[in-house]
């Protein structure tokens, strides 16, 4: 998907739909309240449980001397759980690790690991969590739940609580976006103690009170949930008619008859509206993506069932259908291909950054491919690098019949310092992976694997290069960016590349002058994917078709409007209308970047 990242949401939702505890949907997924109903005096302090002559907390505890003990806590009901436990490992200084998380009226009870840790929980008594005192008893006798024969309604409501404050955690701020990936290892459900998510029940249950809290969701991630079958989830349509955007990544799909439950194949709700889905990571994408002409019949086999789809893993491919219809032949509004200017091998701002756009560029991969220890007379002494893996699979014409494009590549080596941004999520990572100072540069950079750019070939590479300001420095910069490819040694593998350079002056004396070098390097990014070609940015050798003048009134009337917007001739006019499918909104939104590129005559 684009990607969208997830955010944590706020309070929302909490109120919406108390008192339902009844909802069978629930009910089914939680214990039922035994005939005796609420359990527990929630009185602080050593009192006996009536019967047992033991007081809670003393040191007889019959039968729980080791092992898991149920603790009860008073004073907590309605307020996040996730934070409670987070508060108390605090408390603690230790993971209380709490389990089988249940609720008879005001009362929680938990297991936690040892009596060790009930005992220190048990000292707690008294602290306030959001301004309420809490109260901790150790249950001698500890409490069953799902045994009972009554109705179910108090451990509903309690499993309701739980996946209502599991869903605030999950959903982005304006209740459009929600994170549901990983739900085993989410500690609510391991609490929960709900099983294998294979079990519907618990996906309908989520979905159900996510579609009751949440009503414009357009986008949902279901990645690494071990899923094999999406009847689990069979209902998201019905639960999310607008929903747009679906990650299924990383789960265990081996066969795409599956995606059949959410389609107009197997669905009565399908997902009309579906813009991204993102397969990626899963057995039967990984197995067709390896067969010959794979990317052709992945995209395929996806479309017959989504045909509304522009962007399949990450990568973008021609709807057959627009949003919201059921046909799936070809789009009556397909893009054109053809842009509505020249296509340019390199941009460069003038004469002289071109110029040392080049001679950095011969001289660097000459360095990079033979001996990269030279290296480090060009690199500034703090600069940064840093490596991004695009794993997805290419999906280009070229790419499809391309055998270097179709071979399975390993990328371990340079997954392992990745810094993937959509991928590698903890800010701890994210800092660790950023490499900074010219050793650890030349550290990193050495073991990668050796390689040979095919430099005598000028029309595999492109580069675009301009001047930049430097804060608080009179002096510019040049970036400089990069897209080529590369052989690794000796494996033969073909890899394509994206490189961005942040160039400035070389000072004089410095290593990199001495050696006859213009700049010094203060910034190297490198990013890299399976082989896509060159073909992109070559100049078009044919020139466009001519245009026809044969248009509806509805067209001639966006021709104008659009001519009188940005001042191209007729002939332009119409090549940028064709080229955006006459989406005349698309059209006017890209103007602006695309304005500086056209010649002269392209306007009136």
């Amino acid at each position: 998907m684009n990607n969208q990242s997830f955010g944590r949401g706020g309070g929302r939702g909490r109120g919406r739909g108390r008192g339902q505890g009844g909802n069978p949907v629930f009910s089914r997924l939680g214990a039922s309240t035994d005939q005796n109903g609420n359990i527990g005096s929630g009185q602080a302090g050593g009192f006996s449980q009536p019967g047992n002559g033991v007081p809670f907390g003393g040191a007889s505890m019959v039968g729980q001397s080791d092992g898991p003990v149920q603790v009860s806590i008073k004073g907590c009901r309605g307020k996040p759980e996730a934070s409670l436990f987070k508060f108390l490992n605090m408390k603690v200084e230790r993971p209380v690790n709490a389990t089988n998380v249940n609720y008879r009226g005001e009362i929680m009870y938990i297991t936690v690991p040892s009596m060790d840790i009930a005992q220190e929980l048990l000292k707690l008594s008294g602290i306030r969590f959001y301004g309420e005192k809490l109260s901790f008893q150790i249950k001698s006798h500890p409490v069953k739940f799902g045994t009972g024969t009554g109705t179910g309604s108090s451990d509903s409501a309690s499993i309701r609580d739980r996946l209502i404050a599991l869903l605030q955690t999950r959903a982005d701020p304006q209740g459009s976006a929600l994170d549901l990936s990983g739900l085993e290892h989410d500690p609510i459900v391991q609490s929960m103690g709900a099983g294998s998510l294979q079990d519907s029940k618990l996906f309908e249950a989520i979905l159900v009170l996510a579609a009751q809290l949440y009503t414009n969701v357009v986008t949902i991630s279901l990645a690494n949930n071990s899923l094999s079958s999406l009847r689990p989830v069979a209902n998201l349509g019905m639960h999310f008619p607008k929903l747009r955007n679906l990650s299924l990544m990383n789960n265990m799909i081996s066969d795409f008859r599956e995606l059949n439950c959410l389609s107009a194949s197997g669905s009565k709700v399908p997902l009309s509206n579906l813009s991204e889905l993102i397969l990626q990571g899963n057995p039967a994408s990984e197995t067709e993506l390896r067969q010959p002409n794979g990317g052709a019949s992945y995209v395929e086999k996806v479309q017959q069932r989504f045909p509304t789809v522009s962007r399949l893993d990450m990568n973008p491919v021609t709807p057959r259908a627009e949003p919201g219809q059921e046909t799936s032949g070809p789009s009556t509004q397909a893009v054109s291909q053809k842009l509505p200017f020249p296509t340019a091998q390199s941009f460069s701002e003038d004469a002289a950054v071109n110029e040392l756009a080049v001679a950095f560029l011969a001289g660097f991969f000459k360095l990079y491919d033979e001996n990269r220890s030279g290296l480090s007379d060009i690199y500034d002494s703090a600069a940064a690098f840093s490596l991004m893996v695009d794993t997805t699979h290419p999906t280009s014409e070229f790419a499809r019949t391309n055998p270097d494009s179709q071979k399975r590549v390993d990328l371990a080596t340079y997954i392992r310092i990745s810094r993937n941004l959509t991928r590698v999520k903890s800010q701890a990572r994210r800092i660790q992976a950023l490499v900074v100072g010219k050793a650890a540069v030349m550290q990193t950079i050495a073991q990668l694997p050796t390689t040979q750019h095919p430099v005598q070939d000028d029309k595999r590479f492109s580069f675009d290069a301009w001047r930049v300001d430097v804060a608080d420095s009179a002096q510019q910069a040049v970036v400089l960016a990069v897209h080529g490819e590369f052989t690794e040694q000796p494996s033969q593998n073909v890899l394509s590349f994206d490189r961005t350079f942040v160039l400035v002056p070389a000072p004089p004396g410095s290593p990199a002058a001495a050696i006859g070098s213009p700049c010094v390097v203060t910034n190297d990014q490198l990013t890299l994917r399976r082989y896509n070609g060159f073909h992109s940015w070559l100049p078009q050798s044919e020139p466009a078709p001519a245009h026809s003048l044969n248009l509806s009134p509805e067209q001639q009337e966006m021709a104008r409007v659009l001519q009188e917007q940005t001042g191209l001739n007729v002939e332009w006019t119409l090549k940028c209308l064709e080229n955006y499918g006459w989406n005349y909104q698309q059209a006017m939104a890209e103007f602006p970047q695309f304005r500086g590129t056209l010649p002269a005559e392209a306007f009136q």
